[in-house]
């Protein structure tokens, strides 16, 4: 484990290291959500002082040791003290505590190395066992996965299988069509592959289930021997006990041999699953890295985690059992021949019913397979909108549209239920018909027997009744086997599809190489049609170009680039159909494709020539990632979208400064990408793009859940000076002076803790932190204003970047002047590229753009800016401060989170039993109709339901004797018969009892969570990683719907046969009640001292799964920066040691599991031989019918007891599912009541929009200073309100205030005479309206983006898009006629590109951001509130579109009261009054002009963006 660098208990190497990233040393804060810190040993981090209760941080300098930082109790990691646990059993063990395990110390696991005896019966799991019972079991207890079965090996010999199935296949296709196109991948290539990874361990687990039904077929040949001693020594025939000693010795080692074979075939299947879960894991990831065009569009972020975590559970689960499928012949044959020898063709009755149940069986699969694809479906769309859900959680709240989505996902939740149902009412039948089965078949044959004069005698019948059970155990683990086949073989079909989809060309092959060994996947043509080329050069040691160095780094010659259209596979209209409907447009769609595909396929063969610079790299989540997200329109009046960019040329120089403007989607956005190679050129024959350098596009930023510092080196060789010249460039210094930890801090998933013009400078560091030397910035510094601006220009791009190429995408034109040239959009895809003197001379357009800029500030007063800056920093300081506490330090993080900067506290883990109060919960959940007496309802079925089990061959065997001389035999076959019935009859009733339980429970328990989760506070989002609450929502959501309710049934029906067992025994043997306390003395200790382990190691497993699921989830979402950056070795590696770290304990998990099994065999033995010594020995003077019914169920309670077990121990881990979304449904905090009827507002408050502040003060949270301080004032109705101040003056609190996001400390907010804190939450925010800084839009079309509740006509949705300028007012009708009917091929790209009907992309990622912010704002204008929120609403967005948003806003709102925070200070010159705030304090207000001449901070404010007293005109 020396090469783990993600271990609990980090040190440093005593060597320096040869390898400059070497000295990056890895830490994993072990916990589940944060990803790995990246700290160099040379630079530690800052030292802290902590005085005494004081809850304040001192930073000093950055000299102290990283050991200093990372000590004391950071050695366990958040672990309780190491102390004696209280168990059941201490009493018989010492009490000294076995010591921590350090890194360094851990052994291998043992399972390979082991000898003989300790490998036969598990013994090698004991030292984990008994560490375990004694104390908490922590990471470095377990031991380390030697090579062989570590992930990375298995994947190599994985990836070399499916490449030589693939290879072959595709040889096949060749030959019969000629050439490769149209190849897919064979459905059964995956499966395949494993198995020849896997063929030894996973062939033996099939020998010995093999043998195992060999030893259990074979056991009823001694029973009957057995039984006819007995019967002989009852007549006197035999005269010593020797043969029967020998068959009860015969009988019990057999019994015991089968339970050994049984564990050792269950640990290598599901130890091979839990191998193939992981192998898959990984190769969804890397397929990740390479996705093409369509792929994208058609595999979601959203589809990929649902297949990681839901589809490779259940391929992990069936792989355990597919084994059972192929022995399954071995005990029928054996079985089948054994009943014709005993008696004869009568036994046919009873296996022709097998035959026909058998038959029922695989037809009630098929329907399984049907209807699990089904649920599948709905489960992808229930996360894909839960996964939106908590992405856009705070703009949801804003909008008050709580209820839409949890309207939204009930209805795909009622739609997954359903059909969940529906397959567990047809398991619920196959295995009730199946575990009675032997008792119905047996009854069948018997009574046949006796209607033809030749009943049997006692061994003959009773080692029969063991032949038929034996059959129904195969027909009752068939289905099983077969169902949980057919769940995997979805799960194969999806994975098939999702690695075998086209690829792109966004690496070469040798980059591909680097992230793995193994070779590429045999893929589908790329889709893109044009040929890369690239010059040669040769690079120096500084990245620079050593020859042609005056030449361009970038051409473009007559290429035109086209966005693709791919709207055909996630329409989100599929949950509001109904099945048939579904399949209608699938099928359309499906047909749509073809023929899509068809003219492809028929384009010209320039399509083969697809070969990337390997030197070129990308950057840009929100572009270059998603190939159709950019579908931009020229003009906003065009009826359709625009066409792309027609007839580029543009040659860019070695280190020019290149700067792109446009109008709003004019397509700038679109060129970076163009010259980045992700957009399509359509004329390769004509087109040319030649790159010569390495090259980074760097767009939206992608921040990980880190450190400042990890997310600006990003894994790259610490420079100080390099790196503190950069954050000087980027103005993040005094950003970084307000963290608790500066660099150090945590800055949490998403960058949920900065702000948007942080999380810009930090992205914008981190690419110019690299060595790339072309760089292309898109609109990086759309979230800072023009001062800021300014000093990044001068700075960064003027002095740190001068000796690289930079092509900046702005709409900031202040920033323009000084750049060497400039590329102007016309809007129609052709550009203009020249000087700022020579666009102004010759282009009309960008001429009226420059009109609407007029705030740029001169030189000489940038130094009075910095002086500014310099003199209110400190002031502004606590205030930012105290304002970005929200989401910083939340009250439910510990103190030492806060001081080390960390933000994420770690998951909980119970380390304790779960707690019957869960149980409890759980069942009175589940009772629905019922109610109290559901519980002991289902006991009596259950108790009923296992006496007519028993009974009906108790009453056999008193038949077989005639125990009662005066009945006869009809009475006897009557009884019989009916008892047979009732048995099926009475299994079904108590296991369709236990699916409506679990159905109901499920349901409720989701319901009840996803309700917590849309009221929490934000406070709780912006601490809590996105990864961890899905994590409910997915894998614990498929659990308590599927897992449990099976693992429940499997545990309840056969713990109830056992304990029938025991009282039937006890019945006949009364001595054998002295045993009972023995065995089950046995029976606890087993399963106590088993529990106290592997409790702890399933809930280690599941923390650590949670961190493969929240660096999987975080990788998809930065998997254009980690390419851009070259780090996909980096994320790669780590998510295999996070599947090591799980498989440690998965694997361990098993082991312990087998452990048990083995042990309980023993005790089985010891219970079967006590029961065979009591019967022939004579002691009660038991009868061969009696002898013969007690062996039949002894021989049984080997496979029941190790089913209860596995069942048990299954459900108690199902259970931590049940316990955690338990805690998600009624223990997370919550915001104030939503809905308060006796309180709600009047229908058309507010009637004027009067607003209020009285005496208002605002914390955070308790102990932090106050945000807003005793704020009295007034807005009147009607009147325009400009706030502004520096960051932190409080200009976004009053927001938090009006919206009640925090509640208020003192004072009170009234709107039209109502204090709002006396209102329910809806009634407040869906009285208000806001247009915010981001606009977020979500998956679906613009109709449900603009009103999800569909309470409004669509004429209010037309006249909104009209009112702001979307949808031209003379093409409205002609558009509003346009109807999306694929039918009569009226598809989404013949739609207006703003039609109500037009599909909107995750995140609104088709559409630009300005367009984004007009679709805002059309979404206020159908709100038609009387108070409207600009939250900087205008600030990514040009000049003149800002323009034409406000003269919208002042035209269509003029009868609203309107709060507008403002970053432009030109947006709010013409409002009514200006508020200037500081410290949380009105320090100045008045009507603009008057301001301005008072000579006041506002005054110095607008001399600093250059605004004169004619701009107030």
């Amino acid at each position: 484990m020396s090469n783990n660098v993600y271990n609990q208990y980090p040190r440093r190497s005593a060597t320096p290291p040869a390898n400059p990233y070497d000295r990056l040393q890895v830490i994993d804060s072990n916990n589940s959500d944060t990803t790995n810190t990246y700290v160099d040993r040379r630079s530690p981090p800052p030292r802290r002082k902590k005085t005494k209760k004081s809850k304040k941080v001192e930073i000093a300098s950055d000299d102290e040791s990283y050991e200093k930082y990372n000590s004391k109790s950071k050695n366990l990691e958040g672990q309780p003290e190491l102390k004696n646990e209280k168990r059941l059993f201490s009493w018989m063990f010492s009490k000294k505590v076995p010591p921590l395990v350090l890194e360094e110390e851990r052994k291998s696991y043992p399972w390979k190395q082991a000898n003989l005896l300790k490998r036969m019966i598990f013994l090698w799991v004991w030292p984990i066992l008994i560490k375990g019972y004694k104390r908490c079991l922590v990471p470095s207890d377990l031991w380390y996965l030697t090579d062989n079965i570590k992930v990375e090996t298995m994947h190599e010999e994985f990836q070399r299988h499916l490449d030589k199935i693939l290879s072959k296949q595709e040889k096949k296709h060749i030959a019969k069509h000629g050439s490769s196109e149209g190849f897919e991948w064979p459905v059964w290539s995956i499966p395949l592959a494993i198995y020849y990874t896997f063929q030894f361990q996973y062939t033996l687990s099939c020998i010995f289930l093999g043998l195992s039904f060999c030893c259990q077929a074979l056991s009823p040949l001694l029973t009957r021997r057995l039984i006819d001693f007995v019967e002989y020594r009852y007549y006197g025939f035999e005269p010593t006990l020797n043969p029967g000693i020998g068959y009860t010795i015969g009988s019990v080692v057999l019994i015991f041999i089968n339970g050994l074979l049984l564990n050792h075939f269950f640990h290598d299947a599901m130890v091979t699953g839990a191998q193939a879960k992981a192998i898959l894991t990984k190769c969804l990831l890397l397929k990740s890295f390479r996705l093409g065009v369509q792929a994208k569009h058609d595999f979601p972020a959203g589809r990929i985690t649902s297949m990681m975590s839901t589809d490779l559970a259940r391929i992990d689960l069936a792989i355990g059992f597919q084994p059972l499928v192929v022995c399954c012949p071995i005990p029928v044959i054996i079985a089948v021949v054994l009943l014709l020898t005993n008696i004869g063709v009568t036994s046919l009755c009873g296996i022709g019913l097998f035959i026909v149940s058998l038959v029922v069986c695989i037809l009630m699969t098929k329907k399984l397979f049907v209807t699990r694809e089904l649920v599948v479906k709905f489960t992808d769309e229930r996360i894909t909108l839960v996964r939106e859900l908590l992405s856009n959680m705070k703009v949801i709240k804003f909008y008050a549209w709580e209820m839409a989505y949890k309207t939204n996902i009930a209805k795909v939740r009622d739609q997954e239920m359903k059909h969940l149902f529906t397959i567990k009412v047809l398991r619920n039948f196959i295995t009730a018909y199946a575990v009675t089965l032997p008792t119905f078949s047996s009854m069948l044959s018997f009574v046949v027997l006796w209607k033809s004069q030749h009943m049997k005698s006692p061994g003959e019948v009773f080692s029969s009744l063991s032949l038929f059970s034996i059959l129904a155990q195969a027909i009752m683990l068939l289905p099983i086997a077969l169902s949980s086949g057919a769940d995997a073989l979805i799960g194969f079909r999806r994975c098939t599809d999702f690695l075998g989809s086209e690829e792109s060309l966004e690496l070469a092959p040798s980059t591909l190489q680097s992230i793995d060994n193994a070779s590429d996947y045999n893929v589908k043509p790329p889709a893109s049609d044009f040929e890369f080329e690239a010059e040669p050069y040769e690079m120096s040691e500084y990245g620079d170009l050593s020859n042609n160095s005056n030449g361009p780094v970038l051409e473009v010659s007559h290429a035109d680039f086209l966005w693709e259209l791919l709207y055909d596979e996630n329409a989100d209209q599929y949950w509001t159909m109904d099945e048939k409907e579904i399949d209608r447009a699938k099928k359309q769609k499906q047909a749509e494709k073809r023929a899509k595909k068809a003219r492809k396929y028929n384009k010209a063969s320039y399509s083969q020539s697809r070969h990337y610079d390997e030197k070129t790299q990308f950057d840009s989540t929100s572009t270059s990632d998603t190939i159709y997200e950019e579908q931009l329109s020229g003009n906003l009046s065009h009826e359709n979208s625009f066409p792309g960019l027609l007839d580029i040329n543009l040659s860019i120089k070695r280190n020019e400064f290149v700067m792109i403007t446009g109008v709003i989607g004019s397509g700038k956005s679109s060129l970076l990408s163009a010259l980045s190679g992700f957009l399509k050129m359509s004329n390769p024959d004509k087109g040319r793009l030649v790159v010569n350098d390495d090259l980074l596009l760097c767009s939206s930023p992608w921040i990980q859940n880190a450190t400042v510092r990890d997310n600006i080196l990003f894994g790259r060789p610490y420079d100080e000076q390099k790196y503190r010249r950069i954050i000087q460039a980027c103005a993040l210094e005094s950003d970084l002076d307000l963290l608790p930890a500066r660099d150090f801090t945590e800055i949490g998933e998403r960058g949920i803790t900065l702000s948007g013009g942080q999380k810009s400078r930090i992205n914008l560091a981190r690419a110019c932190y690299g060595d790339q030397n072309i760089l292309l910035f898109d609109d990086v510094l759309s979230a800072v204003d023009a001062r800021v601006g300014k000093h990044i220009v001068d700075n960064l791009f003027y002095d740190v970047l001068r000796n690289r190429t930079r092509v900046l995408a702005t709409h900031q034109l202040s920033l323009i002047e000084n750049a060497d040239r400039i590329i102007f959009l016309n809007g129609d895809g052709t550009i203009d590229v020249g000087t700022m003197d020579e666009l102004s001379g010759r282009n009309m357009n960008f001429r009226r753009l420059l009109l609407y800029n007029n705030e740029l500030p001169s030189d000489d007063n940038l130094s009075d800016y910095d002086h500014l800056h310099n003199e209110s920093v400190m002031m502004s300081r606590q205030q930012t401060h105290d304002e970005k506490s929200l989401m910083r330090q939340q009250s439910i993080l510990a103190e030492q989170n806060v001081q080390s900067g960390r933000l994420i506290g770690d998951e909980e883990r119970a380390t304790t039993t779960i707690g019957w109060n869960i149980y409890k919960r759980y069942v009175q959940l589940g009772s629905g109709f019922f109610g109290w007496s559901a519980a002991p309802v289902f006991i009596f079925f259950v108790a009923l339901s296992t006496f007519c089990q028993v009974f009906t061959n108790t009453w056999l065997s008193w038949w077989n004797e005639h125990k009662y001389r005066q009945l006869s035999d009809d009475f006897y076959v009557g009884f019989y018969v009916a008892f047979a019935f009732l048995t099926v009859i009475l299994t079904a009733v108590q296991f369709t009892i236990l699916a409506y339980m679990n159905d109901t429970s499920a349901r409720l328990l989701n319901s009840n969570a996803m309700q917590s989760v849309l009221h929490v506070p934000m406070s709780y989002m912006d601490t809590t990683p996105l990864g961890r609450i899905l994590n409910r929502f997915s894998k614990d959501t498929d659990s308590i719907d599927n897992e449990i309710g099976e693992q429940l049934r499997l545990f309840i029906f056969p713990l109830a046969m056992i304990i029938g067992i025991m009282v039937l025994c006890i019945t006949y043997l009364p001595y054998f009640a002295i045993a009972i306390p023995f065995l089950g003395f046995g029976f606890t200790f087993l399963a106590n001292f088993y529990q106290g382990s592997s409790r702890e190691i399933k809930r280690l497993e599941s923390v650590q799964r949670s961190l493969v699921y929240n660096n999987f989830s975080e990788t998809l979402l930065g998997m254009a920066t980690i390419k851009a950056y070259k780090v996909q070795d980096t994320f790669v590696k780590k998510n295999d040691d996070f599947l090591n770290k799980t498989n440690e304990a998965y694997y361990l998990s098993i082991a312990t599991q087998r452990w048990l099994g083995v042990h309980l065999d023993i005790l089985a033995s010891m219970f079967a031989l006590i029961i065979c010594m009591l019967c022939i020995t004579e002691q009660f003077s038991i009868s061969a019918a009696s002898t013969g019914l007690l062996l039949n169920y002894v021989i049984q309670i080997v496979g029941l007891l190790s089913l209860t077990v596995r069942s048990m121990t299954q459900v108690e881990s199902e259970m931590n599912s049940v316990e955690r979304l338990h805690e998600y449904a009624f223990h997370l905090p919550q915001e104030a009541a939503y809905l308060k009827p006796e309180c709600a507002p009047p229908a058309e408050w507010p009637p004027s929009g009067y607003i209020l502040f009285n005496n208002v003060s605002l914390r955070y949270r308790p102990g932090l200073p106050l945000v807003l301080n005793d704020l009295t004032f007034s807005i009147y109705p009607g009147e325009k309100v400009g706030i502004c101040g520096r960051t932190g003056a409080g200009k976004s609190s009053i927001m938090t205030a009006l919206y009640r996001l925090t509640e208020l400390e003192l004072g009170s907010v009234t709107i039209d005479g109502l204090n709002i804190a006396d209102m329910g939450l809806y009634d407040l925010r869906s009285r208000l309206s806001i247009i915010p800084q981001d606009p977020v839009l979500f998956n679906g079309t613009i109709r449900k983006n603009l009103d999800p509740f569909g309470t409004y006509d669509d004429k209010v949705l037309w006249d909104a898009l009209r009112r702001c300028g979307l949808v031209d007012a003379f093409q409205l009708n002609k558009v509003m006629l346009t109807k999306y009917d694929p039918k009569h091929h009226v598809n989404y790209d013949d739609l207006h590109k703003f039609h109500l009907d037009q599909m909107v992309d995750d995140e609104g990622c088709n559409f630009s951001l300005g367009e984004r912010q007009l679709i805002a704002l059309a979404r206020s204008l159908v709100r038609d509130s009387k108070i409207l929120i600009l939250d900087e609403a205008t600030s990514s967005v040009d000049y003149e579109t800002d323009a034409g948003i406000q003269d919208t806003i002042a035209n269509e709102f003029r009868q609203c009261t309107i709060l507008c925070i403002a970053h432009r200070l030109k947006t709010i010159l013409h409002y009514d009054r200006i508020i200037v705030m500081e410290n949380g304090q009105i320090i100045e207000k008045g009507v603009p002009k008057q301001l301005f001449q008072e000579n006041g901070v506002f005054k110095l404010m607008c001399q600093k963006a250059k605004i004169v007293a004619e701009d107030f005109e």
